[in-house]
C-alpha cells in the first residue's frame, strides 16, 4: 500500500486528530474509546508501522508511541488482555 493511501483508509481520517495527541495525554478517561476506536481501523497495522518507522508522538494503530518507541506512561491503561489483542491485530491478523 502507498504510503499516503492508507491514509485514506483510516477510520481517523475525518475525527479531530488532537484526540490522539495532548487530549489523550490529558485526559485518561478517553483513552480506552480512543483505543477501540482504533481497534476497529482497516489499516491500524500500516498506521503502527509508520509510526515507529517515522519515530512519531501520539496514538499509531492504537498504541500511544513517544518518538517511536511504545510509552509505559501513555499506555498504563491497558489490561494485559487488551495488550493480548491490541498485539495480535497488529502483528497477527
Amino acid at each position: 500500500m502507498k504510503q499516503h493511501l492508507w491514509k485514506d483508509q483510516a477510520a481517523c481520517l475525518n475525527s479531530e486528530t488532537n484526540i490522539y495527541f495532548d487530549k489523550y495525554e490529558d485526559h485518561e478517561g478517553s483513552r480506552k474509546d480512543v483505543d477501540a476506536f482504533c481497534k476497529q481501523c482497516p489499516v491500524k497495522k500500516t498506521c503502527f508501522a509508520n509510526g515507529v518507522s517515522g519515530k512519531e508522538w501520539g496514538v499509531w494503530g492504537g498504541v500511544y508511541l513517544e518518538n517511536g518507541e511504545i510509552s509505559r506512561e501513555f499506555n498504563k491503561h491497558k489490561t494485559k488482555q487488551d495488550w493480548y489483542e491490541t498485539w495480535q491485530s497488529l502483528t497477527m491478523e
